[in-house]
């Protein structure tokens, strides 16, 4: 059985950046809708499903941190890579909280633009193959019946838990929770703390963090603009003192370390 082309929706005001990405990733085989605006383009969000959706950051209008905003409502499991033309990143880092995959620079490379949307949509795949196996597990606990079965069923995802300390972060339903209290990170952060806990006690460069967390390599000043907003609004989330934080520490001029024994 021959595979569905993914479906990309790119939106931006300016003509040139749509054509210029339209076409790239046609020839690559992928089928792409077009859209000017955000309005225009969450129109098409409620006509069919897409895959993954490539959109401008500023438009006139809804920009693309509310289209993003939207999307998410409508088709959760959307991957969304956001474009930006600006030389600063602080803005494009602002849509990482709602579950952005990704942002691009418009001056990027034709290479690196095909490589995020391959690695955004394989991730994308890899949790609806997930969900999916979950799915059939439940099917087939309610079909024995319950009983021991099911309670076995049902402890087999509870070993695919990382243990560090009080915090256990659980791979198998992307949760963490410290202690008693379940955390609300989004896909981005858990990715992150998931890659430091795999590592629990040892160093990781910025670079090696972008590259298990977010799949691409990152040059030295990109990763560091990347990795540290991410950084400031996990230890938020995690740390009972952000401003002396014992989970996640800083490797002054190299990168970060999750402590093995947070709690001493």
């Amino acid at each position: 059985m021959t595979q569905e082309p993914a479906r990309v929706l790119v939106v931006d005001d300016e003509e040139p950046i749509r054509l210029t990405m339209s076409d790239l990733l046609r020839r690559r085989g992928y089928e792409v809708i077009t859209a000017e605006h955000g309005e225009a383009a969450l129109a098409l969000i409620h006509q069919r499903p897409f895959d993954l959706l490539l959109l401008d950051l500023k438009m006139p209008g809804l920009s693309g941190i509310d289209v993003a905003q939207r999307a998410r409502e409508l088709q959760p499991e959307v991957a969304i890579i956001m474009l930006t033309g600006h030389g600063s990143l602080d803005s494009a880092l602002e849509g990482m909280h709602i579950g952005v995959f990704d942002y691009m620079l418009k001056t990027v490379s034709p290479r690196d633009v095909l490589d995020r949307v391959a690695a955004a949509l394989t991730q994308q795949q890899e949790h609806r193959r997930k969900q999916q196996l979950l799915t059939m597990l439940q099917s087939v606990v309610s079909e024995l019946g319950g009983g021991q079965n099911a309670e076995q069923q049902r402890a087999e995802p509870s070993e695919r838990w990382l243990s560090v300390g009080d915090l256990q972060i659980s791979t198998w339903n992307q949760t963490v929770r410290r202690g008693d209290q379940t955390l609300n990170l989004t896909p981005t952060e858990f990715r992150i703390l998931v890659c430091l806990a795999q590592q629990a006690g040892q160093v990781m460069s910025y670079q090696q963090i972008v590259q298990c967390a977010q799949g691409y390599e990152a040059n030295a000043i990109e990763a560091v603009e990347l990795i540290k907003p991410h950084m400031y609004h996990l230890r938020q989330k995690l740390e009972p003192d952000p401003s002396n934080p014992r989970y996640i520490l800083t490797v002054r001029g190299t990168g970060y370390l999750l402590s093995a024994m947070p709690n001493e």
